[in-house]
């Protein structure tokens, strides 16, 4: 049996007067009403870690191979920490007939992404070369669904030799693999969870084989009703053994858009899409862990490696898309998240059927998204976020961040998308817009305009 331990009453009293100090700061944090989160839950979820955001966080799509696009060779004019995956890039385009591989779009990505300082590459699996393809499976521009015709419980020889070849040329060079785009998709994967784990099983044996440095993510889903219980299924049937973090699609969600779809549980903004840029977000993620809990694995790092608000009809205000971007970089750093990545930098703004643009290829001119992106970029990279980002009980947002030259930050926005007053804590002396504007001085204790779109308070200057 053990003795109990009796402290000294020094001791004793610097313990007393240390937790006191920790409750000071507790409460001396923020401004405003007391943070009151309106998000779901259907059971335990891991606490969010605080950490520094790195430039890795900040990831991008970029249609360089886009049938017709007219910019091929334009790497984003904004700051990218992370290139995501490249259509033109996947198998169906590299295998033009067996074991024969054309590496030539690839490459040139691969080299403008370590030319432009894009620290990581995420290479995502998916389109089947037509002549692997599996019976009814079906085929698109991109390639056909998944799995290959040749897929056993021991895995496949075809997709092995890709996988075997893929990391061989790009050893050290290509940083994460996601093993497939939009698993819970039909039109992507038209197979089974056990095939599903012998295809990771075969792609994280190989690379790691290969490259032990390089990461393999679980197969990302879309954010149907399918969302969470597919990645569940994955992991609990073995894929855990296979994955080192796990990736999802954050996008926005409709119920009914297009005709038909339904969104997982607490993800749908069928009302105002910027919604979406909120608690839903934060819904998602939540489900991710949960997922990832319930298999075990609830340690493991999350990728969100495509996303966004979707095509531009979805949310085709410039105002709503500059709140939109800055919302959805700031409350993924907030939660944790290693990787975000925008889903898409080139198009035409004025396309409704394109997706999240933030430049226009045509004009060569980014939009007002893509100012506030880089202010995100700018806010972030290189701070420390001090807990998750939560509204109050009148639905203004607020995010804590520590800057690396030790001043304090807080971001806030009114997600009920009216302007209106808050006072910010009296530490705080200037602020700065994602529009670009600022530092603006004010004097502690008085109300400053706040609104949709994201403001960054400060008790001095950032780096």
């Amino acid at each position: 049996m053990l003795r109990e331990r009796i402290l000294p009453p020094a001791i004793r009293i610097l313990l007393i007067l240390f937790g006191l100090s920790i409750l000071l700061v507790m409460t001396g944090c923020g401004g405003g009403s007391s943070p009151a989160p309106s998000v779901s839950s259907t059971g335990p979820t891991p606490p969010t870690p605080s950490g520094s955001v790195s430039s890795p966080y900040f990831g991008m799509t970029a249609a360089f191979y886009e049938v017709g696009a007219p910019y091929a060779d334009m790497w984003p004019t904004v700051s990218v920490g992370t290139l995501a995956k490249v259509n033109g890039t996947q198998w169906s385009a590299i295998e033009k007939s067996p074991g024969n591989f054309d590496w030539t779009n690839l490459d040139n990505v691969v080299h403008m992404a370590e030319a432009n300082g894009a620290h990581e590459i995420i290479y995502t699996f998916y389109g089947v070369p037509s002549f692997y393809n599996a019976n009814n499976a079906p085929c698109a521009q991109t390639g056909c669904a998944g799995p290959p015709s040749d897929l056993t419980s021991s895995g496949s020889p075809a997709f092995t030799n890709f996988v075997t070849a893929l990391a061989s040329r790009y050893k050290g060079q290509i940083t994460e693999y996601e093993l497939w785009n939009e698993g819970n998709r039909s039109g992507s994967w038209n197979g089974t969870t056990a095939q599903f784990v012998s295809l990771g099983e075969n792609a994280y044996k190989t690379i790691k084989g290969i490259d032990p440095n390089a990461k393999v993510l679980s197969p990302s889903p879309n954010i149907a009703s399918s969302f969470s219980s597919f990645i569940q299924s994955y992991l609990q049937s073995g894929g855990t053994s296979y994955s080192d973090g796990i990736s999802w699609h954050g996008y926005h969600c409709a119920d009914g858009v297009p005709p038909g779809a339904v969104c997982m549980s607490g993800t749908s903004c069928d009302n105002n899409a910027l919604d979406c840029a909120g608690a839903p977000l934060i819904n998602q993620i939540q489900a991710v862990r949960q997922a990832a809990e319930a298999a075990g694995v609830g340690s493991l790092p999350l990728y969100d490696t495509e996303g966004g608000w979707q095509q531009n009809q979805d949310l085709p205000d410039l105002t709503d898309q500059v709140a939109y971007i800055s919302r959805w970089y700031i409350i993924q750093a907030s939660e944790g998240i290693v990787t975000a990545c925008w889903f898409g930098w080139g198009g035409s703004p004025t396309d409704p059927t394109a997706w999240g643009t933030i430049f226009d290829a045509y004009t060569g001119q980014t939009t007002e998204a893509a100012t506030a992106y880089q202010n995100a970029y700018n806010w972030l990279s290189g701070s420390t976020t001090n807990g998750a980002c939560s509204p109050d009980s009148s639905n203004v947002w607020s995010c804590s961040l520590t800057f690396s030259n030790g001043n304090s930050g807080l971001v806030v926005w009114n997600g009920n998308e009216t302007d209106t007053t808050y006072v910010p804590a009296t530490k705080y002396v200037q602020y700065e817009d994602v529009e670009g504007g600022g530092p603006v001085t004010f004097s502690p204790g008085s109300s400053v305009t706040i609104h949709e779109r994201p403001l960054l308070f400060e008790t001095g200057n950032r780096p």
